[in-house]
């Protein structure tokens, strides 16, 4: 683990470095999306032909879910930490890749620290302004997007001395509420969301207990560059997750 996060810290010193240099924004925030293709003239330029926005994150997630066997069900707790690259495709969908590193116990097993990789993709359906700027200072905004991804973990199992491959397909439907400052602040955007997910757990002939949950969490870009979010996911048991992005 320690050498996964030391890795990690390297890259988010490169990405801070040049975040400060960058001219890009929030992805998710300024970005058009699907239904009404709003976007700035910025982005216009940008996806007309000039380089696609890039983010660069680091992120931690701590995962309690109940696994199904023929044998019973088993606890297992997961704390990942986990690097990724994002690419603009176009302005209202964003692709990801990620590797990081997982540690993996269940009640019977203590935990060890194993390699871990994702693959998945965000579609902005939907960013409306429900209300002008009334003070000169804030727009409100509503709205929804898609995110969906693939992980996969090599853990040792349970029920055996070999390692085997732990998979999640994750996919969620959310709603967010947030504000833009148009002038200079402490904040640029500021917003909360919240919606349905769907989380498949594979782990050789077991699989999750309830795959069906709801997320909801608090996202604060500082600027146009950074962005950090919390997460609560709540599936059959509560976890939390956190995250810091950097957009240029």
């Amino acid at each position: 683990m320690k050498t996964y996060a030391s890795l990690l810290t390297v890259i988010s010193f490169m990405a801070i470095s040049s975040s400060v240099m960058a001219s890009g924004a929030d992805s998710s925030a300024y970005q058009g999306a699907l239904f009404n293709g709003d976007s700035t003239k910025f982005y216009d330029t940008v996806h007309s032909g000039g380089p696609r926005l890039l983010s660069v994150g680091i992120g931690i997630q701590q995962q309690k879910r109940a696994m199904q066997s023929d044998f019973g069900t088993t606890d297992i707790k997961i704390n990942h930490l986990t690097g990724t690259l994002g690419v603009d495709v176009t302005k209202w969908l964003t692709l990801y890749g990620g590797a990081g590193a997982a540690d993996y116990s269940t009640p019977n097993v203590n935990k060890s620290s194993n390699f871990e990789w994702l693959v998945g993709g965000t579609i902005r359906a939907l960013d409306y302004m429900v209300l002008e700027p009334w003070n000169d200072i804030d727009q409100y905004c509503v709205g929804v997007d898609i995110n969906s991804f693939y992980r996969n973990t090599t853990v040792d199992d349970t029920w055996s001395s070999s390692s085997k491959d732990l998979s999640e397909f994750f996919a969620s439907l959310t709603m967010s509420f947030y504000s833009k400052n148009d002038k200079y602040g402490l904040w640029d955007r500021l917003g909360f969301y919240f919606g349905p997910a769907i989380s498949t757990l594979s782990l050789d002939n077991r699989s999750e207990d309830q795959a069906f949950g709801i997320i909801g969490g608090l996202q604060l870009n500082p600027n146009p560059n950074i962005s950090f979010k919390l997460e609560v996911q709540k599936f059959d048991a509560m976890g939390m997750g956190a995250s810091c992005s950097f957009h240029f």
